[in-house]
């Protein structure tokens, strides 16, 4: 097999979070005499919390507003996901992790979310041991479209650039891909839209196991 390190994006790849988080905007933008749309969400989806933060401090007009909001929509989410008693895992995600497993295909994961998410939804999907590596949003110095998170991860193993495979869903997640000299494909999330176009796409996580092989 040419890859030998598959590098997975979670939000609106793995999971179908992204309708949940757009949904939980509206849950608390009026609170907060805040606009949420479809553009502001193309823009911070795929970030870290620290680069969302400061995007809402301009919004909002103080650090102080956009963290009392970032925290309370936080717990809110936390609270979403942890009763949620239904499986959120994406189209395939089994099959391909079960894959990687039985070729011997280093699994790493590489989000732009906290490790508090992270851990919830890995636990409660009992996905876990799947993955050899997993690094969050707050332990990166820059934020996607900076490639930095997944050229982290990548130095975790002795992978070269082209045995590497990332597999995104957002618009920032694929400039960061682009921008690492790393193969990718995008995976689109259907809750939404198309809001644009990749040149490397699979329509799920099944078919990404015909390109592997």
């Amino acid at each position: 097999m040419k890859y030998k390190l598959v590098i997975f994006d979670m939000d609106g790849l793995m999971f179908d979070t992204e309708i949940i988080y757009y949904r939980s905007w509206f849950d608390l933008a009026h609170k907060y005499n805040f606009e949420f749309n479809d553009k502001l969400r193309k823009e911070l989806t795929g970030q870290n919390e620290q680069t969302i933060r400061e995007k809402l401090a301009k919004i909002l007009g103080s650090l102080a507003k956009a963290d009392k909001l970032r925290n309370e929509l936080n717990a809110h989410r936390l609270n979403i996901l942890r009763n949620n008693p239904k499986s959120i895992k994406k189209e395939g995600l089994g099959e391909l992790l079960d894959f990687l497993k039985a070729n011997k295909v280093k699994i790493a994961l590489a989000s732009s979310n906290d490790r508090e998410k992270i851990d919830l939804l890995l636990a409660k999907e009992k996905i876990r041991p799947y993955f050899d590596f997993i690094i969050s949003g707050d332990e990166v110095e820059k934020s996607k479209p900076n490639p930095e998170i997944f050229l982290k991860a990548r130095e975790k193993f002795s992978c070269k650039k082209e045995e590497s495979l990332i597999l995104e869903d957002s618009y920032n997640g694929y400039l960061a891909a682009k921008e690492s000299g790393m193969d990718y494909l995008i995976i689109r999330d259907k809750s939404f839209p198309l809001s644009f176009e990749p040149d490397k796409k699979r329509d799920n996580l099944r078919e990404v196991i015909d390109h592997l092989k």
